[in-house]
């Protein structure tokens, strides 16, 4: 079975997290968070964070909700 997680930063969807024997890879739907492309994270949770880090780094003065949902 496979695990997959959407990644949102506020309104809009920024990736796909997916759940593989190393962790969980991040699959970007937005070019903005390309960075993250591609790297394994240790939870689905890491990589939102790592997701609303880089969003935050863009602009330190956004702030922005952000949330998983399981495909």
């Amino acid at each position: 079975m496979m695990h997959a997680y959407l990644v949102e930063v506020g309104p809009r969807a920024v990736g796909v997290v997916t759940r593989e024997a190393d962790g969980y890879r991040f699959f970007a739907i937005k070019n903005s968070f390309r960075a993250l492309e591609d790297q394994i994270f240790e939870s689905a949770e890491e990589a939102r964070s790592a997701a609303l880090d880089l969003y935050r780094d863009a602009d330190p003065s956004l702030s922005a909700l952000t949330s998983l949902a399981a495909c």
